[in-house]
């Protein structure tokens, strides 16, 4: 990594870590874009050049989170099954997760607001309802003639679903990370094996 990517990097991580302050501090309505980027010491343009929205600080690595389960879906082997390559990507997701936003705090400070704020609901649902169709268009490509968009859909929702619900419910309770990396990863197969009971497209029209 180059000096100005480093750079770059270390700015994006003073922005998050200063709205994490803030949101913590004074709530999440109560914090303006302008207080983000003065807390970071940059200017609110430079905000902007980071992330589109106030929403966005709160999931900073989701999208390169996704990316990467897409790819790992894309890059699937002619043999591979639809299964275990889910199990693969979620893994992959999760791992990342525990690293960068449980172990980093980021999950403690995100999580009330989650409970208790509508826009944050209504972000958190919107952009996790963006991921799962992402998710969802690869699965079905990769495996086209298993699977239509509508049961790909299906399937990427009962398996990020599972881990997301086992995920909130180990936080409000306090587990530590590995007792939420086994909780989560639990829920994760039991999801899985669901999947590989799922009929194929030709299976479905059948019947």
């Amino acid at each position: 990594m180059g000096l100005r990517e480093r750079k770059r990097q270390q700015t994006r991580q003073k922005l998050i870590s200063a709205a994490m302050r803030l949101f913590e501090k004074k709530g999440y309505e109560q914090t303006t874009v302008a207080e983000i980027a003065a807390a970071a010491g940059v200017s609110t343009k430079t905000f902007f050049n980071y992330f589109a929205s106030k929403d966005e600080v709160l999931f900073p690595h989701l999208s390169r989170r996704i990316d990467a389960a897409v790819a790992l879906i894309e890059q699937r082997a002619p043999d591979d099954q639809m299964a275990d390559v889910l199990m693969a990507a979620m893994e992959h997701m999760l791992a990342d997760a525990l690293i960068e936003e449980v172990d980093g705090g980021l999950a403690a400070v995100r999580l009330p607001m989650i409970m208790s704020v509508p826009a944050v609901q209504a972000a958190t649902l919107h952009r996790y309802f963006l991921a799962e169709a992402r998710l969802a268009r690869a699965l079905q490509q990769a495996y086209a003639d298993a699977v239509d968009l509508a049961a790909a859909a299906a399937v990427i929702g009962s398996v990020m679903g599972a881990a997301i619900a086992a995920a909130l419910v180990c936080l409000q309770n306090g587990a530590t990370t590995e007792q939420l990396r086994a909780v989560a990863e639990r829920a994760v197969e039991i999801a899985v094996d669901g999947v590989r009971n799922v009929p194929t497209s030709a299976q479905g029209a059948d019947q």
